[in-house]
């Protein structure tokens, strides 16, 4: 993490040196064109226009031979040499510097010129000096010229420069402001990853240990995340153990109700038999009412048994591919012997169905339990069907009825242990809210799903959904029952 945000300043802090030295070379590009070539240029015309006022008073004199021009024509002589100081200083390259110097040999040359012919006593024309001065002042006013138009190209040479850096800069800023964006997101993405992995690593493991499988939770992380992670594995093994505790206190206490209700069994058999004497209606109803409550003890030991294996992880499937008809058909019959009494009629649908891995036994036991439901809530010469077929996930069981239906709004907590709805129609079940919740364990510890519809006087359906062959055998933890 430290590394990508690392990786993010780095790259900016580059791009920025970057964007800066670029500027900077403007600038100084700027700076050294309007603090030296366009000052040159503005001294070099102004130079011009001295020149020639220089050789206008220089003309007048030659002429008239007054003092009054001779003066103005010195007077504007010494400002001609004081601006060609200012541009000797203001020049930077050599070149213009040995120009301005030959400049300035020229001007004396004129200058002396103009000197010897005041000085001279002849009024007559002399030729010699009159092309000193002429020679003087062409290669002032060529001089002058060149530093214009030499400056000028200077300008436009920096303009250039500097523009062709704008532009630059401005591409090379917008791809390292595109490259540190890209950087930003992958490194964004590559440090999310980093956060979100071994989070969803220790969720995974979590909903395993939900699930009751108390396998070690590992996260590819050294950081808070790896503490916690081996905080949930810490709670992992004090729950697991927690669990083989209650669970084989359960099997205790089972095999301890075992033998007594054995027993009572046993008595009652006898007693049943009359070897001991006849017995009269009402003492043979007693025993049967003592038999009736000794098996369901035996069946509640056995299914909270069973429970407590799940919630442990030590439940076991016995795996094999298995036609589901061949289940379903004797559970079916059997159900009709119990349906006969009430009059109902108990009808199996079955299309051509895959074969599926299954815990044969297990499955026995959610069909029977749900079939068991579906004709105990079924009023007399009602009607239960059963359905077999192909489904998404691989096979489907439904089973529908034409009972006393639930309440939808009961629906999402049917499947949890010891819950019980709040049936219409006085039909009792003289269950203990069990049934469903070991059916939902078994369904999803074969990796497959179930789920009802129903409504109240409309019956219900159970649908079952079983895949050809699951990822996993063992299934979730039972919701603990909440009080409602």
């Amino acid at each position: 993490m430290m590394l990508g945000f690392g990786t993010i300043i780095i790259i900016m802090i580059i791009t920025s040196t970057y964007i800066l030295l670029e500027l900077n070379t403007v600038s100084n590009e700027a700076k050294i064109t309007l603090s030296s070539n366009v000052q040159v240029v503005d001294l070099a015309k102004q130079l011009y226009a001295i020149l020639q006022d220089e050789n206008g008073y220089a003309q007048k004199y030659l002429i008239s031979r007054d003092e009054t021009y001779f003066s103005l024509f010195v007077a504007t002589s010494r400002r001609f040499d004081q601006y060609l100081g200012s541009l000797l200083k203001a020049q930077s390259d050599e070149v213009e510097r040995s120009l301005s110097r030959n400049m300035r040999q020229a001007h004396e040359s004129f200058f002396a010129s103009m000197q010897s012919e005041r000085d001279s006593q002849k009024l007559d024309y002399n030729p010699v000096r009159d092309n000193l001065r002429s020679d003087s002042l062409k290669t002032l006013s060529r001089s002058i010229d060149h530093l214009i138009n030499s400056n000028r190209v200077s300008i436009g040479n920096a303009m250039s420069r500097i523009e062709a850096t704008t532009k630059r800069s401005a591409k090379v800023a917008l791809l390292l402001i595109v490259g540190t964006l890209l950087a930003a997101i992958s490194a964004a993405l590559i440090i999310t990853r980093t956060i979100t992995s071994p989070i969803d690593d220790l969720i995974q493991g979590t909903e395993q240990i939900a699930r009751g499988k108390f396998e070690e939770v590992r996260v590819s992380s050294n950081d808070e995340i790896a503490l916690l992670a081996h905080a949930v594995n810490d709670m992992s093994v004090k729950v697991k153990n927690i669990n083989k505790h209650r669970t084989q206190i359960m099997q205790q206490i089972s095999h301890e109700l075992q033998t007594p209700l054995q027993v009572m069994l046993s008595t009652y058999d006898i007693l049943k038999s009359q070897s001991s004497g006849p017995l009269n209606d009402e003492q043979i109803r007693m025993l049967d009412t003592i038999r009736g409550g000794i098996k369901k003890l035996a069946s509640f030991s056995k299914q909270y048994l069973d429970l407590a294996k799940i919630d442990s992880g030590m439940m076991k499937y016995y795996m094999e591919w298995t036609d589901l008809l061949q289940i379903i058909e004797p559970i079916i019959e059997d159900a009709k012997l119990i349906a006969v009494r009430k009059n109902i009629t108990v009808e199996l649908a079955a299309l051509d169905t895959p074969k599926v891995m299954v815990d044969a036994k297990k499955i026995s036991i959610v069909v029977s339990n749900l079939l068991g439901n579906a004709i105990k809530y079924t009023r007399n010469d009602g009607k239960v069907r059963v359905k077999l077929g192909p489904c998404t996930m691989g096979a489907c069981v439904e089973i529908q009825d034409s009972g006393i239906g639930i309440n939808p709004e009961e629906l999402p907590n049917i499947f949890k242990r010891f819950y019980q709805a709040d049936n219409t129609g006085g039909i009792r079940s003289g269950g203990i809210g069990v049934g469903l919740a070991l059916v939902k364990a078994f369904t999803e510890g074969h990796s497959g799903k179930i789920y009802a519809q129903s409504t109240i006087d409309g019956g219900s359906t159970f649908t079952v959904e079983l895949p050809v062959s699951p990822e996993e055998f063992q299934g979730p933890a039972i919701p603990e029952f909440t009080q409602e």
